[in-house]
């Protein structure tokens, strides 16, 4: 659904049966073209982790500067990345971080709903996807993909 465009670029929570397949993923992102972003972030718990989970990631530039604005830098400019249709980004282990550091996930989501907002009406949209079972309290307010 999102891929194809049915779905706008947003900030979702997504509900997937059993296991989350990166490379089933990959496939269809590129099928897409749409550059793949996979934030595997099971064992980040502080924004100091996620920060480097996001450079390491999106391999960032090395003028990054390792915080949250410069985190909303790069995910604005990604000058650095090719893509044909758009960017999907996939925080996979989420709920790690907003476990252990609420605060952090909240200016985590803040900055990519404000990348996702800039990106949203070019020719190489922004989506990001937080895989899980959809029930989570932390992540409710955000809406699910395909609801």
């Amino acid at each position: 659904m999102l891929l194809t465009g049915a779905a706008k670029p947003g900030v979702y929570r997504w509900t997937v049966p059993g296991a989350t397949r990166r490379g089933d993923v990959a496939d269809a992102a590129a099928r897409a073209g749409r550059r793949l972003f996979w934030l595997a972030g099971q064992s980040v718990t502080d924004g100091d982790e996620f920060l480097d989970l996001c450079a390491e990631s999106f391999a960032f530039p090395d003028w990054f500067g390792h915080d949250w604005d410069a985190l909303g830098d790069c995910l604005t400019d990604l000058t650095w990345a090719d893509a044909d249709a758009g960017f999907l980004v996939v925080y996979a282990g989420w709920q790690a971080l907003a476990q252990e550091d609420p605060g952090a996930f909240g200016t985590a989501v803040e900055i990519f709903e404000s990348a996702v907002d800039l990106w949203r009406d070019t020719v190489t949209p922004m989506t990001v996807l937080l895989p899980g079972d959809g029930d989570d309290p932390v992540a409710a307010g955000l809406p699910l993909l395909g609801a």
